[in-house]
């Protein structure tokens, strides 16, 4: 799959996620530093758009799922699976972060970093 159309698919995953789930994926994107540029503007523009249709996070939790970003891809805290948008908004920075990790640019960077 060629490179706009991994980013197109990620795009379409992140336009279909709830708005809840956006704010969600916003808030542990900044973690996924080995994406291309475009890649990060491209998926910032897509999920702020769809997280604008519900209330942000409030501080603490926006604050709580940045403190768990540094775990993925692999462990991620129990509590987040108790609200059910956490898992779809994960899901798609994983493949983000998976993307990104496949066409070779650096690692994941630490949550605060």
């Amino acid at each position: 799959m060629s490179g706009t159309e991994c980013l197109a698919r990620l795009r379409a995953d992140a336009a279909a996620l709830s708005p809840r789930a956006a704010h969600i994926a916003l808030a542990l994107l900044p973690a996924v530093d080995h994406l291309p540029d475009a890649w990060k503007a491209g998926l910032r523009k897509t999920l702020a758009h769809r997280a604008g249709a519900a209330a942000p996070l409030s501080p603490i939790e926006f604050d709580a799922i940045r403190a768990t970003a540094a775990s993925l891809p692999h462990a991620y805290p129990e509590w987040v699976v108790t609200d059910p948008e956490h898992p779809k908004a994960r899901e798609l920075i994983v493949n983000a972060w998976r993307e990104g990790a496949r066409r070779g640019r650096g690692g994941l960077r630490q949550a605060g970093a």
